[in-house]
């Protein structure tokens, strides 16, 4: 049939190739059994493109069910089908079907060009680490500073699905977060943890350098968790390749614990080769830290194994749709709200207090403390002074900054113990935007702020931004343009105990950016630009996806 994507004649031709016999030319082979149709689309019923849907066994309504199929939504505006037909094989009765929406396509990344030197992998990665050359910049970056987009990593990473070592990125990531870790001994900086572990996972057959991307990006920002969906999905597709992922992503989730002694023993040798490299003008001292970079390993890599399964899987709950129930031989139209769920306003509204709010009730989003909590939390206040310290001996350091934190040490340095690992200074550029949660009319005062506006779901905020219902019924949020002031200090978000929860706390981890100034706040009234209710809030006026049900019908999807 001309003008049928590839990826809607991969799902339809073999069935249509049984019979051609059925009420308008369609296929009465795939119409029997358990099959449902599903369309999605804008409320004014054109249809929406390149959609993700996830048809799964019941679960309440909630994603994270068993999954039956799921695919992109290839339906666009010339199609000559309605609805994509879903084969529910050997299941019997009703099925649940959510969608996630981002149709926007990803950005073509062109892949660098190999190493030229072919030795080993790793020993050639110690052989730079241990050369004790000058560092350049671009390697002295990191893994996650890399001026790429959210396609265009993870649409690289897609190109080198399967184990790619030899590439220029991922040399320079194990170079850069080896370095981190032997030479500027940054041992308590999870990130760094989180690069060497994303590096070495790519060696792994079955998940290679697309599980690479996926953890970068998580641990990057949780909420794109919906958008590397899509761009997986999408790209995928448009390769033939026949990789669902939703199933990718949740697999990957639940089997990062299982990968941590492969991990851990690629680590192991990369540290061997390193020790075989030390410089005569090192003495032992390189060698003691590099034997407690190797124990640490032990404890650090699974906190990340099990740090990032959390964001993914509440990246993918938070990004999805509701879960919508559908019986076998139904068709189901999800419609999209005509316009975003997020109201702005110019001023503070009434409904954006929260009536009924229980402080005292756990928050969303606690877990139990674990072991590598636990120890971070007992050496809080000594990290956070050596951290004060040494920005205040940052001859950089913006004069603005300096010159708060030097009018009140001991002000300054509790601020710091509110960080999970050091945080870096950022000077603003002209109307940079910055957001906050608040409760009150007046909460653009508060000090801690965000790049990104909050997440949909209430307990992947408080658990990401380690905030306390006592601290903030975060019934709104509001965007600010800065400066001023001139700057601020930016960095990951430590955990928080909760005290009225013996046991129990938010993980943190997410970005903050604190403004440090006056009681009355860095940040004044005709600063605020924008609020918003909280998607949470119950007194938001909302106009969510719906769904109708009705018969399916064969001769709507096939030729």
């Amino acid at each position: 049939m001309a003008g049928r994507s590839s990826e809607y004649a991969a799902t339809q031709d073999a069935a249509a190739s049984q019979s051609g016999d059925a009420v308008g030319g369609g296929c009465a082979e795939c119409h029997t059994g358990n099959w449902i149709h599903v369309r999605y689309e804008y409320t004014e019923g054109d249809p929406v493109g390149d959609a993700v849907f996830v048809v799964q066994a019941p679960n309440d309504g909630e994603p994270g069910g068993t999954v039956l199929a799921e695919g992109v939504i290839t339906i666009g505006p010339d199609a000559e089908h309605d609805f994509v037909h879903v084969d529910l094989g050997a299941h019997s009765g009703a099925v649940e079907v959510f969608v996630f929406d981002d149709p926007t396509e990803p950005v073509p990344f062109e892949e660098p060009q190999p190493v030229a030197d072919e030795r080993n992998w790793l020993q050639s990665a110690a052989d730079a680490v241990m050369s004790g050359a000058e560092w350049t910049w671009d390697v002295a970056q990191g893994d996650f500073n890399e001026n790429m987009s959210t396609g265009q990593i993870i649409t690289n990473a897609i190109v080198t699905a399967v184990p790619v070592v030899d590439q220029v990125a991922d040399a320079r990531d194990l170079i850069a977060n080896g370095k981190a870790l032997i030479w500027d001994r940054r041992y308590t900086e999870i990130g760094v943890w989180v690069g060497v572990f994303a590096c070495l996972i790519g060696l792994i057959p079955s998940l290679g350098s697309l599980a690479k991307g996926v953890i970068k990006l998580v641990w990057r920002n949780a909420g794109e968790v919906g958008k590397i969906l899509i761009y997986i999905n999408k790209a995928l597709h448009r390769t033939g390749m026949r990789v669902n992922g939703y199933r990718f992503l949740k697999n990957l989730a639940d089997d990062l614990a299982g990968h941590v002694g492969f991990v851990t023993q690629k680590f192991d040798e990369f540290l061997d080769t390193c020790l075989n490299r030390i410089p005569r003008w090192t003495g032992d001292t390189l060698r003691a830290t590099i034997e407690r970079v190797r124990g640490m390993a032990k404890d650090m890599f699974p906190r990340v194994a099990q740090e990032i399964r959390e964001r993914i899987l509440r990246g993918l709950a938070g990004f999805a749709s509701r879960a919508w129930r559908v019986m076998p031989g139904q068709g189901i139209i999800i419609r999209r709200a005509m316009q975003a769920t997020r109201q702005t306003y110019s001023v503070w509204q009434d409904t954006m207090r929260r009536i009924g709010f229980d402080k005292a009730a756990r928050e969303a989003g606690a877990e139990p403390i674990d072991a590598a909590t636990s120890q971070f939390l007992r050496n809080q206040d000594r990290l956070a002074a050596q951290w004060a310290e040494e920005l205040l001996a940052d001859p950089n350091l913006p004069r603005y900054l300096r010159d708060q934190a030097e009018a009140s040490p001991d002000f300054f340095r509790r601020q710091m113990a509110t960080f999970g690992s050091k945080p870096h200074y950022e000077s603003f550029t002209p109307n940079q935007s910055l957001y906050r949660v608040i409760d009150k009319a007046d909460g653009h005062t508060g000090s801690f702020w965000s790049k990104s506006m909050p997440p949909d779901d209430e307990a992947l905020w408080r658990a990401r931004d380690a905030v306390k219902n006592d601290w903030n019924e975060a019934g709104a949020f509001i965007r600010a343009e800065v400066p001023p002031p001139p700057a601020g200090f930016v960095g990951e978000i430590a955990p928080q105990a909760l005290e009225n929860h013996p046991g129990q706390m938010l993980r943190g981890g997410g970005e903050q950016v604190w403004l440090p100034g006056p009681r009355t706040g860095a940040v004044s009234r005709d600063q605020v630009k924008d609020y918003w209710h909280t998607a949470w809030n119950d007194r938001a006026p909302s106009n969510p996806s719906r769904a109708s049900i009705r018969a399916g019908n064969p001769n709507e999807c096939d030729r």
